[in-house]
C-alpha cells in the first residue's frame, strides 16, 4: 500500500524560484542599488527563452503547458524549466500545487536571492538585503498557512543580527535559515549568538541550515593542473559541483559539534535545528564520533563536563534531518532511529526527482518500517521541528 494513502504528510523542504527584479521588489533603493550578481546570474541572455516561457504560462497563453504540468507535478526535470513549473513563482498557484502533490504543508526556501547580498562588503547592504529576502518569503506564504516561509540572517554582526530576527519573526518567518562557517573569528557556539537562540527558542521558530550555508570543497581542491570541462544547465540554479557532493555535510558536522560540546542545546533545550539539502548518509557516523569524542577526550575539557547528555541525545532530541531521495533513506532510519528524519521533495528543482514519494517509499519498504516509524518520517518529526505539536 502506498505511504500516502490515509497519512499527512509534510514537505520539509522546497523553494520558490525567484525572477529577475523579485528581490528589488522587496528591497530598499539603496540595497537595491548595491546588490551582486550572486552564484547564479539572472540576467545572462541564455535565461531569456526560459523566463519568456513562464511569462507565457502565468499570463494564461499557454494552458496546455499548465494542464500539462500540473497532471505530473514532479514532471522529469528535462520536461519543465523551474520558472515555468507550476507554483514556483506564484503564490497562489503554489497552494493548488500543494493540493497535487498530497502535502498538508510544505517548508519554502528562496533559491539564489540570499547570495546577492550575503557577502557584500556592506554590512547596510547584508541587513537590508536580509530584510528583504524576508519580506519577500513572508508575503509568498502569507494567504496560505500551510506555506511556511524560510527566512534568511547573516551572523556577521551580532547586534545587527538580533535586529533582523525580531523583523523576521515580527512578519512571521517561520523558520531562520543561517550560515554555518565560523563568522569573523567566532565559532557557531560563541556566546554573542546566545540571544538569537533565545529568541527563536521562545518565538517556537527553527534554526536551519540548507545546501550553501557552508564552503563546500575549496577551491584549491579544484586545482589540479589539468583543464576540466562542465557542461552546465540553464535550467539549473544549483551551482554544486560532483567534488561538492560527497563533502556537503562537513561544515555542517562542525556547527553541530560545536553547538552540542559548547553547551548551546544545553542552554537551550527547546531550540529545534533543520539540517535540509544535506543528505543524511553521514548522520550516524556523526552520531557515534559526537560520543566517542567526548568519552574518549572529555576529561580533558571542563566544559564537555558540563552537559547533562550524551551528545547524540542532544541531536535526538533536538535536530532533524531531510534525507536526499536518491540515498538509503531505510538504512539510515535503521541507524539513527526513527525521531530524526524528515520527507520532502525539493520542488521545483530538479535534484528532487520526478518520483520523491516512489524513491523514499521504496527505500523505506526495504527495512519494513514500523507505522509508527513512516508516521515520523512523513509528519511528527516535521511537526516536532516546526513546532507544530500541541
Amino acid at each position: 500500500m502506498s505511504h500516502r494513502q490515509g497519512r499527512v504528510i509534510h514537505d520539509a523542504d522546497s523553494h520558490i524560484i525567484e525572477g529577475r527584479g523579485w528581490l528589488e521588489s522587496y528591497a530598499t533603493e539603496y540595497v537595491k542599488t548595491h546588490l551582486d550578481t550572486g552564484a547564479f546570474d539572472l540576467n545572462m541572455k541564455a535565461l531569456d527563452p526560459l523566463m519568456a516561457a513562464a511569462d507565457k504560462r502565468l499570463a494564461g497563453d499557454d494552458p496546455a503547458l499548465t494542464e500539462a504540468l500540473k497532471s505530473n507535478i514532479f514532471a522529469h526535470p528535462g520536461k519543465r524549466n523551474m520558472w515555468s513549473a507550476f507554483g514556483a513563482v506564484e503564490k497562489v498557484e503554489r497552494g493548488a500545487a500543494l493540493d497535487i502533490m498530497g502535502v498538508s504543508s510544505q517548508l519554502i526556501f528562496p533559491s539564489v536571492g540570499a547570495a546577492r547580498f550575503s557577502r557584500s562588503k556592506d554590512l547596510e547592504v547584508v541587513y537590508g538585503g536580509c530584510d528583504a529576502l524576508n519580506r519577500g518569503m513572508a508575503d509568498f506564504c502569507a494567504d496560505d498557512p500551510r506555506l511556511m516561509s524560510v527566512g534568511y540572517i547573516s551572523l556577521r554582526d551580532p547586534e545587527r543580527a538580533q535586529v533582523s530576527l525580531k523583523y523576521a519573526l515580527e512578519l512571521g518567518i517561520n523558520a531562520i535559515w543561517i550560515g554555518s562557517d565560523a563568522v569573523d573569528g567566532r565559532a557557531p557556539s560563541h556566546i554573542a549568538y546566545d540571544p538569537l537562540w533565545s529568541m527563536m527558542q521562545a518565538a517556537g521558530v527553527p534554526v536551519t541550515l540548507h545546501i550553501g550555508s557552508g564552503q563546500n570543497m575549496p577551491s584549491v581542491y579544484m586545482n589540479t593542473g589539468v583543464e576540466r570541462v562542465l557542461e552546465g544547465n540553464l535550467g539549473n540554479i544549483e551551482t554544486t559541483k560532483p567534488k561538492d557532493l560527497p563533502v556537503i555535510h562537513h561544515s555542517i558536522e562542525r556547527w553541530i559539534t560545536c553547538m552540542i560540546y559548547d553547551g548551546v542545546l544545553e542552554r537551550f533545550p527547546n531550540l529545534k535545528i533543520g539540517i535540509i539539502e544535506l543528505g543524511a548518509n553521514w548522520v550516524p557516523a556523526t552520531l557515534m564520533n559526537l560520543d566517542m569524542g567526548v568519552s574518549l577526550l572529555g576529561k580533558f575539557d571542563q566544559g564537555l563536563k558540563k552537559l547533562s547528555m550524551k551528545p547524540s541525545e542532544y541531536f535526538q532530541r533536538q535536530i532533524r534531518v531531510a534525507p536526499l531521495h536518491t540515498e538509503n533513506t531505510g538504512w539510515i532510519l535503521r541507524n539513527v532511529g526513527k525521531d530524526i528524519l524528515m520527507f520532502n521533495t525539493d520542488y521545483p528543482h530538479p535534484e528532487g526527482g520526478s518520483d520523491p514519494y516512489g524513491d523514499f517509499e521504496r527505500s523505506l519498504d526495504a527495512v519494513e518500517p514500523t507505522k509508527d516509524e513512516l508516521d515520523r518520517f512523513y509528519r511528527w518529526n516535521f511537526e516536532d521541528y516546526l513546532g507544530l505539536r500541541a
